[in-house]
């Protein structure tokens, strides 16, 4: 009989890895989501699945009855429900999921048990929310920053639940942002461990000779060092005290296919104590030159994907045929230090769809003029945008189904909430491909170790 890989999602926004875990063979039970929109985004795309040609149209016109819709062009409208209409043979996901809408910190681990029922639970999975830990915010220390504590709300299911796996992702900046990381020093027993965390919350009240961790001795000491990657070691520390093996690395998504370049960490952790085989990558950038070519014939590595492959291979859906030399994505009314970007090239993988940017990402079909870029990278050097008027540059956004595709997502996929709320979802969201290579790891390192 085949094993059934029950899988409880957290943090899931509008799914991405849920689908990419689906993929490689988990079934999503339980999926807990804060905002509203994401979570009628699962409901709705549960429904949709199964729903007939005549079923679809009848889907739309309720949905063009949201407030959230009310204000689509004739344009965005055709874009937005024509690619779900068109696929009417749609993949089945999250038909066994229920959304329990709502704060984590408010729904008790039992009521996730009973939801379970007598099924085994084989892995916990999700992605707290990263905005403390990001190179583009503040970079403060979770325990400092608000929603700080969340990253403890999936240790607190991990540690009552008792999945065989977990899957925990995050920004890439956990890995080098610093952090002061709490030690407690045992004179008597000469150990040297990072305290709980719930222990560092508290750590303003903690007398000095608190006890032993490991022996219970007072003659104890703190030490307190800001480390590099120190938020890394303080999480992996809470899943280690659990009794789960761990392992953590940065996975770029344009490796495993995404036309994206996304890098994110994942901490993979087993209960039984299992090595976790990383998925080895199936693209790598290419540079053109016969070496490079004959290798990914060799290796059967393929070259990343391009924008240009994934969104328009030939033509525009409103400007047709275009010049791939000329036209660029332009990130459109956003300000950035003279040295980073602002436009890309078609030839290339996408940058990482943030949340808030991907609303902003435009085609802009004959580039984007110098004293526009002059305006929008000013950072460094003393400028306002609004220092010099604005330039005109032919454009559009790109649409719902474009970021969808860049994202991996299937293109049909629905997206409920205003548009700005559709592209944070989207941005919010892990590639389903990368998603996919990770649950296929997991079911991989599973059976080598039982063999």
């Amino acid at each position: 009989m085949v094993q059934k890989r029950i899988l409880i999602s957290l943090f899931t926004g509008a799914g991405g890895l849920d689908l990419g875990l689906e993929q490689a063979g988990f079934t999503t039970k339980i999926a807990n989501e804060l905002e509203p929109q994401a979570c009628e985004t699962l409901r709705k795309n549960k429904e949709l699945c199964n729903l007939s040609s005549a079923k679809v149209n009848e889907f739309i016109t309720k949905s063009l009855e949201q407030k959230c819709f009310k204000h689509l062009t004739s344009i965005e409208e055709e874009l937005f429900f024509k690619r779900i209409r068109k696929h009417t043979n749609k993949e089945k996901y999250l038909q066994e999921s229920t959304v329990i809408e709502g704060d984590i910190r408010n729904i008790s681990s039992s009521k996730f048990s009973s939801m379970l029922g007598s099924d085994e639970l084989y892995c916990i999975a999700g992605g707290p929310p990263c905005q403390p830990f990001s190179k583009a915010g503040k970079q403060k220390s979770f325990d400092c920053a608000k929603n700080g504590d969340l990253f403890y709300e999936f240790v607190r299911l991990v540690g009552d639940l008792h999945p065989k796996w977990f899957v925990f992702e995050n920004v890439k900046g956990i890995t080098f942002t610093k952090t002061d990381v709490i030690y407690q020093k045992c004179l008597s027993c000469k150990s040297q461990e990072i305290i709980p965390f719930k222990m560092r919350q508290e750590f303003e009240n903690l007398k000095h000779n608190n006890e032993c961790i490991k022996c219970g001795s007072t003659n104890t000491e703190w030490k307190i060092e800001n480390v590099a990657g120190g938020s890394l070691n303080i999480i992996v520390n809470e899943f280690k005290k659990l009794g789960y093996q761990c392992s953590y690395k940065v996975l770029n998504a344009a490796d495993y296919g995404a036309p994206q370049i996304r890098e994110r960490l994942f901490i993979i952790g087993s209960r039984e104590g299992k090595v976790f085989q990383w998925p080895e990558p199936t693209h790598q950038k290419s540079k053109n030159s016969n070496c490079q070519q004959d290798m990914f014939a060799t290796n059967n590595i393929k070259p990343w994907v391009t924008m240009y492959d994934a969104l328009w291979p030939g033509t525009h859906p409103i400007y047709g045929k275009f010049d791939k030399n000329m036209a660029k994505l332009w990130v459109k009314n956003v300000v950035r230090p003279h040295d980073e970007p602002v436009t890309w090239n078609f030839d290339r993988p996408s940058p990482t769809i943030g949340a808030h940017q991907g609303a902003k990402l435009a085609f802009a079909p004959n580039g984007v003029p110098e004293n526009q870029l002059y305006r929008q990278q000013w950072a460094t050097k003393g400028r306002k945008q609004g220092d010099t008027p604005p330039v005109p540059v032919e454009h559009v956004y790109l649409s719902d189904g474009e970021l969808l595709k860049l994202q991996t997502f299937p293109e049909w996929w629905y997206l409920h909430g205003t548009r700005m709320q559709r592209a944070f979802q989207i941005g919010n969201a892990v590639p389903p491909i990368l998603g996919r290579a990770i649950g296929q790891a997991i079911i991989l390192s599973e059976e080598l170790h039982d063999d």
